[in-house]
């Protein structure tokens, strides 16, 4: 009986060998080649134009602001993913983070890091996958820093899986969205913008008669508005 386990045991670890071997030739497992030299197996290339730079960031709400020596960090993001944070639901897919790194107040590089369905899978070879996460390093002037090494942003943030990734978490879900004052340009403020102003009318106080355009008497009209508003929401 021995005889006959021998080849079965034998047979079991060619079969078990050779599946790892199959399965690790696409990750880039050294391979034997005809002249029996080992070479590397190259992986597949990480696209690093998947992220691409989000214009008009700094119109989103500025949630954080991180200072570390000499270094400041703004950090922006859309309101509607903050608003996901506070209620407890996921990070939406199509977030967009934006980091602005200064230097002695100076706009050194721009990190961004982009959540969309599916990109889990696009993660450079030999990295950890940060859910469906993907990061950019930008150049002050907005142009991709190929220099950066990207994969150390994966192993950086795959240390906050219970915070989806992010290292300010906390900051958005202690935000204060109703403070119009923590966003470049708030919900709040741009509620009002597209009230028309045609049928308004504005009466002069005192004894200057200044002559109002329309442009100027619609942007008062809506600042009017928005203070009453804020006043409202305060008490």
């Amino acid at each position: 009986m021995k005889k006959l386990l021998y080849p079965s045991i034998a047979l079991g670890v060619a079969i078990t060998l050779t599946a790892c071997n199959s399965n690790n030739d696409t990750k880039g497992i050294s391979q034997q080649e005809p002249s029996g030299e080992t070479s590397q197996q190259e992986p597949s290339e990480y696209d690093r134009e998947l992220v691409k730079f989000p214009d008009n960031y700094d119109k989103g709400v500025n949630y954080a602001t991180v200072n570390r020596g000499n270094v400041r960090e703004e950090a922006y993001t859309s309101q509607e993913a903050i608003e996901a944070v506070q209620n407890g639901q996921p990070i939406p897919s199509g977030t967009v983070i934006t980091l602005e790194i200064y230097e002695d107040e100076d706009l050194s590089e721009i990190f961004v890091m982009e959540k969309r369905a599916g990109w889990g899978d696009q993660n450079p070879p030999d990295t950890p996958r940060n859910g469906d996460w993907l990061y950019q390093e930008f150049n002050g002037d907005r142009s991709v820093d190929y220099e950066e090494d990207i994969g150390r942003c994966f192993t950086c943030h795959a240390n906050q899986e219970r915070d989806d990734y992010m290292n300010t978490l906390g900051e958005m879900e202690s935000y204060e969205l109703e403070d119009a004052t923590g966003a470049k340009d708030s919900n709040t403020e741009s509620r009002f913008a597209d009230i028309p102003t045609e049928g308004w009318e504005i009466n002069a106080i005192g004894d200057n008669h200044e002559m109002i355009d329309d442009e100027k008497k619609g942007e008062m009209i809506q600042n009017t508005l928005l203070a009453f508003h804020l006043n409202r929401e305060k008490n």
